[in-house]
């Protein structure tokens, strides 16, 4: 949609032949290639003359407005009014920190599991350092809970 208003707006706002000037290639040393449109730059030759397009016709400019016209009433049609319903609302401050809340929560009781894990790995370790892991698990998932829902 937005390409189709862009290429109208660059077929209206296109110069007539009168105003468009000729572009030049031009060839330096080393088959470096250079184009301008007013004469060739000092070292340089023009090697080919590219005539400027030719103006578009009456019937592509008619075309051309009516597919811009068509273009706005249907940016018309489809813009949306304001929704005021509570539920599509952007969220409060107190859901975005109870949010924030729940992912640190989330974030530590991950964590101390993994600890835990870790722990019971090792050849050497006590049961009161997994007794003390299960109960920062334990306080962390009802803490989880309290807050999270």
């Amino acid at each position: 949609m937005k390409i189709a208003v862009l290429i109208s707006i660059v077929g209206l706002l296109q110069t007539t032949s009168a105003g468009a000037q000729t572009i030049q290639r031009c060839e330096g040393a080393g088959q470096r290639i250079t184009y301008a449109n007013a004469e060739c730059p000092a070292g340089t030759r023009a090697v080919k003359a590219l005539p400027p397009a030719p103006p578009p016709s009456a019937q592509s400019r008619a075309e051309t407005k009516a597919q811009l016209q068509r273009d706005k009433d249907a940016v018309k049609t489809q813009q949306k009014p304001v929704v005021q319903d509570k539920a599509l609302r952007a969220p409060s401050s107190s859901d975005l920190q109870k949010a924030a809340d729940c992912g640190y929560l989330q974030a530590s009781l991950d964590s101390s599991r993994q600890l835990r894990n870790v722990l019971t790995t090792r050849p050497y370790y006590s049961t009161e350092d997994v007794e003390e892991a299960d109960a920062r698990i334990n306080e962390l998932a009802a803490e989880y809970r309290r807050v999270c829902g």
